[in-house]
Order: structure tokens, then sequence, then C-alpha cells
């Protein structure tokens, strides 16, 4: 007798949810990813306080046993952290796709506390590195890309306000943090501060993580919690409500009984009425069988019927247009055209029948060194600039002023941003806003730099690149699909974490060896922004080189 070959790996598929969402839950998801990201990131973003803090207490301290180019060995706490924030963002992007963007703010909040917990019972700079850098450092990973690109999903028309918005969280965070770290430092010191921050982490993101949701978050299921109860009635109501009938009531219990009866009456009575038992057989199963299943066997039943009077109506079909076709389709039709007009078929390729990846295309590249080299002179502004506002003489609160500043004009810019996708394209609105952060950083240059002169650059500069943040998830969504808005957000974030690990300290390098004050990293800094826009500006002309094309 022959057997067929039954695969013992269960079958696995994608449910998609029949369940309602309640009314705004969009904008409950941009709200606690708002407050998400103003916690996380923000705080990352206000760092500058406490760099200018651990300059004053472990330098000296450290003097002894730090030797080198880089001058002093504090600058890798934030290394580390933007590091891990940025080049590990494909991790919270795979976290998110995985297991859900609200469980991975969570763990996030947690390994927030842990770190900022740890670094006030911290004594050395290595244990600071440790402890703020790499433990905070990854909690923000785990934050970032899951609550930024988490509300994309709940927005089709009007996603570039929404995801601005929800971007705006960095920039706020950075101009609440900043002046708040200065008072905790006054107030509580060094220890006591980072205790502080460390309970705002762990209340604030637990809370907020349990409104944060994907709407196309997705997991697989097996075949058995298809016959739950709950999915059975998920079904029913989509079938009533399909086809407007209600399916007969049949439990379990009833189902089993009447299973079992019809195949006694089969064995009583084969040899009186073998017909009409058949039929009633066939009547009682059909009964007996879950409601889910019978939806199913009807829906594809109308769905062969709708095809078969389709085809018998018009036979002569015209095949659709390309833009409506799958790309398999498309390549069958073409080939058959090639085939009646008598032309030889080429040999399948390697690259015909495996999807390409987005490491394979041109524009991800050009995206992801622009977004890096703009960010990467943005985070080293953030470094150093609490130091450069002190070098031109201003006091330690007027520099959290100026920190706090730039973090607020970055949220101005991330609203902006919005706005600009949706009437402009993501990428024009990104050539737009570096190159305004490029002509931006002339300002440096001006002789006798006051607290009026830096407190104007900071609102300039954080207003233009600030936008980025949001402009990167948008260009992300729109080149390479939704359905990778976090994996894709992640990588690009990834190379930022690269170029910040390698230009950071290359400006430190560049101000202790030259000898010369800030003005080497101003000069490094204009370079890198210069770089960043004409990147971004060979994409553009990648994608099109029409002026009027909404990129």
């Amino acid at each position: 007798m022959a057997m067929h070959s039954v695969s013992s790996e269960p079958k696995r598929f994608r449910r998609r949810s029949l369940r309602t969402y309640p009314r705004g839950m969009g904008i409950m998801v941009v709200f606690c990813s708002f407050l998400a990201l103003s916690l996380g990131p923000g705080l990352l973003n206000a760092y500058g306080v406490y760099e200018e803090e651990y300059n004053r207490l472990y330098d000296n301290k450290d003097e002894q046993e730090w030797q080198g180019p880089l001058g002093s060995p504090v600058i890798f706490i934030g290394i580390i952290q933007i590091f891990l924030a940025n080049g590990m963002g494909f991790i919270g992007g795979k976290c998110a796709q995985r297991f859900g963007p609200g469980p991975a703010v969570f763990v996030g909040g947690l390994l927030m506390a842990a770190g900022l917990f740890a670094a006030s019972y911290s004594q050395k700079v290595w244990q600071l590195c440790l402890s703020q850098g790499v433990v905070f450092g990854l909690g923000v990973c785990l934050t970032w890309i899951p609550a930024a690109s988490a509300p994309s999903s709940w927005f089709s028309k009007d996603r570039g306000v929404a995801t601005g918005v929800t971007h705006m969280g960095l920039g706020i965070g950075g101009l609440v943090f900043a002046p708040i770290t200065r008072f905790l430092l006054e107030k509580a010191g060094t220890a006591g501060s980072l205790r502080w921050l460390a309970l705002i982490m762990l209340v604030g993101v637990s809370i907020v993580s349990i409104g944060i949701h994907s709407k196309h978050h997705e997991q697989q299921v097996n075949e058995i919690i298809v016959s739950s109860a709950r999915w059975s009635k998920c079904l029913e109501e989509a079938f009533e409500k399909e086809y407007g009938a209600e399916i007969p009531e049949t439990s379990h219990a009833k189902s089993t009984e009447e299973t079992s009866d019809c195949l006694l009456f089969k064995s009583t009575d084969t040899q009186r009425n073998v017909q009409s038992g058949k039929e009633q057989e066939s009547e009682i199963l059909e009964q007996a069988k879950p409601k889910h299943v019978r939806f199913v066997q009807e829906l594809v039943r109308q769905e062969t019927l709708d095809k078969l009077e389709g085809v018998a109506q018009d036979s002569q079909r015209r095949p659709l247009p390309d833009r409506y076709e799958k790309p398999i389709e498309r390549r069958r039709r073409r080939q058959q055209q090639l085939d009646s007009m008598g032309v030889p078929a080429k040999p399948a390729s390697r690259a015909a029948t495996h999807k390409p990846t987005i490491f394979k295309s041109l524009r991800f590249w050009l995206l992801s060194l622009g977004i890096g080299m703009g960010q990467a002179s943005w985070y080293t502004i953030l470094l150093f600039m609490t130091s450069i506002s002190v070098s031109v003489g201003l006091d330690v609160h007027n520099a959290a002023i100026v920190l706090g500043a730039i973090n607020g004009a970055s949220a101005v810019g991330q609203f902006a941003a919005g706005y600009a996708a949706d009437l402009i394209g993501p990428i024009n609105a990104l050539v737009l806003f570096t190159f305004v952060a490029t002509l931006s950083n002339l300002i440096l240059f001006l002789p006798g730099l006051s607290f009026h002169v830096l407190l104007a650059y900071a609102c300039v500069c954080g207003a233009s690149i600030g936008a980025a943040d949001p402009l990167t998830v948008i260009a992300g969504v729109m080149q390479f699909g939704r359905e990778r808005a976090a994996m894709t957000t992640g990588l690009v974030y990834g190379s930022v974490g690269m170029l910040v690990t390698v230009m950071a300290p290359c400006a430190q390098v560049m101000q202790h060896e030259l000898n010369r004050g800030f003005r080497p990293i101003y000069i490094f800094v204009l370079a890198l922004f210069a770089t960043s826009t004409l990147l971004l500006v060979l994409l553009r002309l990648r994608i099109s080189r029409k002026l009027a094309f909404r990129a």
C-alpha cells in the first residue's frame, strides 16, 4: 500500500489579526513612543553635562594611568554609548520584529536603569565605560529603534507628521535633561544624580512601553492555535460579516457525540439503505467540523466560483499593467511573448532567482554613509559643546543652557521634517536640511564667540541636523518597504555608530596634538557636514535627475 510522505515539521504560517483596535490607537502609540525617546535617547543627547563633570573628577586622578594622544579617557564613555545606541541598532530592530516593540522598549528601560545605578558606584573611568557606557548604551539600543519605527505602521497619509512628532522626543529629552542633570549634580552629587536618573528611567520607560505597539507585528503560530475558541469566534464573526449568514452552532461535545453516532449507524446498517446512510453521514460530519474549518472551505469555494465565473465571462482577458503584476508573473508573461516571437530564452541566472538584499543596493549605501557622516558630526558637536562653551568663558550653567538649546532646536527640526517629507519627499528634505547645517557651522569661525552667538548656532544647527532622524525612518520605508522599516533603520544607524566611533576620537586627537584650541574640531565637523551633503545629493541623483521629482 502506498504511503504518503508526511513532513514531521509542523506547518507554520502567519495569522492575520482580525481584532479591531480602539479608536485613536495610533495617536497613543505616537505619544508613548515620543515619551520613550525623550527618556532614553534624550538622556543620551544630554550626556555632555556628565562629560564635563567627569573631566573635572577623573582627569587628574587617571593622569598617571593614561598616557596617549587622546589626552583624556573620559571621551570613551560617550563614544561607547553612541556606538551601541546607533551601531547596534539592528539588534533593536530585530527584537522589535521578533517580539514586538513594546517588550523591546521595556527590556531597554531595565538595562538603562541598571547601567545608571551601577555607574553611581563606579570609582574608575573603565568602570564607567562598562556601566554607563556598555549597559546604558545597550538599553538605548533596545529603546531607540523599536520606539522610533512603531508609529509608522499606524499611518499611511500623515506618516511624515507622525514620525516627526515621535522623533521630537530626542530633542525634547535633551532640552529637559540637560538642566535637570546639572541641577541634580549640584543638589545630590554625581552618585545621587545617577541614582535619581536610574529611578526615572525604570518607572518612566516601564509605563510607556505598555502603549507601544506595531500594527503589522505578526508572530508565527502553530496549527493547534487556530482551533482555539477565540480564533474560531473571530473567524465566525468575519464569515458572518462577509456573507451575512450565521454558521449553525456546534459544540465540541455535540460534534463528538454526533460523530460517534454516525460511525455506529454505519456499522449496524451497512446492508440496508447504504446511499441514505452515506448522505446522512456526510451531513453530520459537515456539521461536526469546527467553525473556522467550515469558514475556510466556504471562502475557498466562493473564491473558486468567482474565478471560474470571471474566466467564463472574459476568456480573452488582457493582462494587467506592469505595475499591478507580481515580478514572477511579469517575467513569465514577457518570456511567453519572446517565445511566441521565436526569441531563444536566456539561461536563468542566480540574480533572477534570488531577491536582492538591501546590502547590494547603491541607494542603501549612499543613504547610510550620508546619514552617518551627518550624525557623526552632530554627535561630535554634542560631545564637545559643553567644553567649547566653557573654553570661550561661559560658566557651567550657561554651557548647560547651550546644550539644552541645541537639543530643543533639534525637536523643532524633527517636527518640521515631517511636514517637509510629506510636501517635497524625505530625500529632498534630507538634502535641504543637511545643506543648511553645513552652512550653519560657519558661525563657529566668527571671532569672539559669546553666549548669544553660540545660542544662535545651537538653534540653527540643531534645527537643521535634528531633522535627519525622522527623515531617515521615512526614507527607509519609502525606499525599502514598510515591512522592513525597523531593520532598515537599525542598519542605517549602524553606520552612524561606526562612524562616530572613528570620528570622535579623531577630533579629540586633532585638538590634543595640534594644540590650537577647538578650531581643528570646527574644521573637521564642517568637512563631515559637507561630505554628508555631497553623498545625499548623489543619492537624490541616483533616484531621479528631475528637479521637480518628489523623492
